[in-house]
């Protein structure tokens, strides 16, 4: 019946899995790059650590710009059957202009961290889009498990986007405070566990989509 939305959701699906391995390459090329620094660079096992990790850097960067890619084609695919994608391409194609500013100004601290800031919100609102379409397709299709899960998740995501803002409003008025650095610290790895539960409860959500729009 959503054969475009099909398409799209099932490659939005696996753009994720491979951003997921990419990070967790990314995650262990940089620990492997680290003990090679420490154990030195001039000593054939740290040499061997530190290519070893820049390459798996690598393989984490090359699978992130396909998964990227992946992602932007499967919105655009699912966009034709339903209309709530179109606006997660919008945010995709933000996210992209946003890590191009980032990467010019990596030496001016302001943009560059207004690039972050940005890269992290068109992020999300990709991600809550997606949620909106997949919401409203389960809707035409009578799916309640799936419209719940895209709910819970969807709100998930905007408890995030708003933690995130308060975050970056109390770093810049109380970032030199010593009491309200700790409540920073705190509200950060409180918002970085949640943000790690919700990204596996998206990818769960584009898996179920997935299988009620091949039904």
């Amino acid at each position: 019946m959503f054969k475009n939305a099909y398409e799209g959701v099932k490659r939005i699906y696996k753009a994720e899995i491979l951003a997921l391995i990419g990070s967790v390459l990314l995650l262990i090329g940089s620990i492997i790059s680290a003990f090679g620094l420490r154990t030195g660079e001039n000593t054939a096992s740290g040499e061997g650590l530190l290519v070893g990790g820049g390459l798996l850097v690598i393989a984490a960067a090359v699978l992130m710009i396909i998964a990227a890619i992946m992602n932007i084609v499967g919105v655009s695919r699912a966009l034709k059957d339903e209309s709530a994608f179109k606006n997660a391409l919008i945010a995709l194609l933000c996210g992209i202009a946003a890590n191009i500013l980032v990467s010019a100004f990596s030496n001016n601290p302001t943009i560059n961290n207004i690039g972050k800031a940005m890269v992290n919100v068109t992020e999300i609102l990709a991600s809550y889009y997606i949620c909106t379409g997949i919401i409203n397709l389960a809707g035409h299709l009578g799916d309640s498990d799936v419209s719940a899960r895209g709910t819970k998740v969807r709100s998930i995501l905007m408890g995030i986007w708003i933690a995130s803002a308060v975050l970056n409003v109390l770093a810049t008025l109380f970032g030199t405070n010593e009491t309200m650095k700790v409540v920073i610290g705190i509200i950060a790895i409180v918002t970085g566990i949640i943000s790690i539960v919700a990204y596996f409860l998206y990818i769960g959500l584009l898996g179920r989509a997935k299988d009620m729009l091949a039904k």
